[in-house]
Formats: C-alpha cells, structure tokens, sequence
C-alpha cells in the first residue's frame, strides 16, 4: 500500500499551520510541485467564522450497498468498518470520507459527528452528503460535503476500508496527511511540507496584511501588489512595529 512518510509533527507546529490561509497554501503547494490539493465541490457545511480545522487524515472508504453482501458484511453492530474508524479516532485526527461521491444517502449525522468530537477528533471531510445537517451544525466541529440528504447509509452505501488510500474530491488522501480547513475550503498537505508552509505561508499572509493596508491608502496595484522596492522597506519596519 503507497504510505506517507514517517514524519514527526509536533501539535505546536499543527497549532502554527492555522495561521497559514487556504489560498496562500494553496499556492504554496503548487509552487512545491503539488498541482492537486484543493478538494473540489467539498465545501465547508458546518464551520464557524474564524473557525479553523487541521489535523492528521484517518480514512474511511465506502462503495455501493450489494444487498447479497451487506448482511454478513454488517453481521455485528460492533464489527462495521465505519463504526469501527469512528471507535479509531485519536486526538487530532480528521475522519476523511469517500464515498464516491455519493449524493443519495448521508453518512454522518450528529449522533456520528458527537462522537468524533468526544473523541478528540478535530473534523470530518466526506467525499459525499450529511444527514441533519442543522444538528450537526450545532455541535461545533468542523464538517465539510457535497450536502445533505435525509437518508442514511443504508439506503446505498457500504463501508469497506479504513485508513487506506482514498480520495475526496479528485485529490488523493493518504493516512497521516494534514487537511487544513476554514470557510475558503480545503488543503491536503503531504506531512513532509508541513514545516516548510508554516514558515514560508505565515510570511506570505503577513504580507499580504501589509498589502491590504496599502491599497485601503490608496496605493495602486502595481506599486502595493507585489510590493514596489519602496514599500519593501516599509514592510520590514512596519514587520518590527509589529513584533
């Protein structure tokens, strides 16, 4: 099975990804050689302004229910692969979700999303739809999907694997990759890039502060958009005023 490599990251380095912005990783990770991070039509259902989710992927894979199949594949309550990836779930965490798409039955309620969260789970991406949404909007964790739907996983899924490669959105995800998450999307980071984001994308978004600034006094694009050699100088004084 294709595996990420094994990478130490500390919780203060994952803490440090949620000052990073999802455009500027973005095009950070396209600038790194990574053209396909960004989940498309997977959108953020249940985030919060302000609200920002990273942590490391736990995977979950579905196909469609074959009714010959599904009995002695859910024979036990306890023995079900979807249940058994929520019972899996480790502090920080993201359970990732694909369900190829699926748009007629949703997998995560807010019974599925609680116990996630009591968990210590950090959030859940589906490659597919919700149930309760409104509920699952009051819990607080952070959700992202195609939508919703009012019936559940039995009305066409199957769960089959858990934490194998998957895809959510037309981007692979590996076990052990870091999604970042807010009101703009979704990022799938390979760990190994972690690092070299949180330095070079915080810088990136400072400037971009900075940039914001000008153009509120009126400065015209090609002098604050990049930054003219003028206002470079500026930057790097205003940078120190602001520790």
């Amino acid at each position: 099975m294709i595996r990420n490599p094994d990478v130490e990251l500390s919780e203060d380095l994952l803490e440090e990804l949620k000052n990073v912005s999802i455009p500027t990783a973005t095009a950070s990770l396209m600038g790194s050689g990574f053209q396909n991070t960004y989940p498309i039509g997977v959108d953020p259902a249940a985030v919060k302004p302000g609200q920002v989710m990273v942590g490391r992927a736990r995977t979950l894979r579905f196909v469609p229910m074959r009714e010959d199949l599904v009995k002695a594949h859910y024979d036990t309550v306890e023995g079900r692969p979807h249940r058994q990836a929520i019972e899996s779930i480790e502090p920080g965490d993201i359970l990732v979700i694909d369900t190829g798409g699926c748009m007629g039955a949703g997998f995560v309620g807010d019974m599925f999303t609680r116990r996630v969260q009591a968990r210590g789970g950090t959030g859940i991406v589906i490659d597919g739809v919700v149930r309760d949404l409104v509920a699952i909007q009051e819990v607080g964790l952070p959700v992202f999907c195609r939508g919703a739907h009012g019936a559940g996983i039995n009305r066409m899924l199957m769960s089959v694997g858990i934490n194998e490669p998957v895809q959510v959105g037309g981007v692979p995800v590996l076990p052990g990759d870091v999604l970042l998450g807010d009101q703009d999307g979704l990022v799938v980071v390979p760990p190994q890039e972690v690092e070299y984001l949180v330095e070079h994308g915080f810088e990136h978004d400072l400037q971009e502060t900075f940039t914001r600034t000008k153009l509120g006094e009126g400065y015209p694009l090609h002098r604050a958009y990049p930054p003219d050699e003028e206002l470079k100088k500026e930057y790097e004084a205003w940078k120190k005023e602001q520790g």
